[in-house]
């Protein structure tokens, strides 16, 4: 009779072990793709902005350093590390070209140690409307 009820215990015990490995690997996944997700839409606005700033800076003829000022304080709103020299902006007005390209890290749940890093570029130009 000891037997069997020692036998049933450690059952119980990997069985919860297991389902706790399970639950754990569910976090896991989800805070990773949660991560994944943020990181893909905070370029999807960075990309909505770009193509909101060539239209107005082209109507404008706004400077160049003006254009890049306004695109870096979105992107540091926006949390995506964007470095002045990843953007690069050609003509002016009606010819205005601007071009991002930018790395951003998925880093790994409750460690912060980076697990992927998916690149981004992007090429607006201006379109007249009217």
């Amino acid at each position: 009779m000891e037997g069997v009820l020692t036998e049933k215990t450690t059952s119980a015990k990997t069985r919860y072990l297991v389902l706790l490995l399970w639950i754990s690997l569910g976090v896991f996944y989800t805070c990773l793709a949660y991560n994944y997700i943020v990181v893909s839409n905070r370029d999807k606005k960075l990309n909505e902005y770009l193509n909101y700033v060539v239209e107005v800076c082209g109507d404008d003829h706004r400077p160049t350093k003006e254009i890049r000022s306004l695109i870096l304080i979105r992107a540091d709103q926006l949390n995506v590390k964007l470095q002045p020299d990843q953007v690069v902006i050609s003509g002016s007005g009606q010819s205005l070209k601007i071009g991002v390209s930018y790395a951003a890290d998925i880093d790994m749940p409750f460690s912060r140690r980076n697990l992927y890093t998916r690149v981004f570029h992007h090429e607006t130009s201006y379109r007249n409307i009217r």
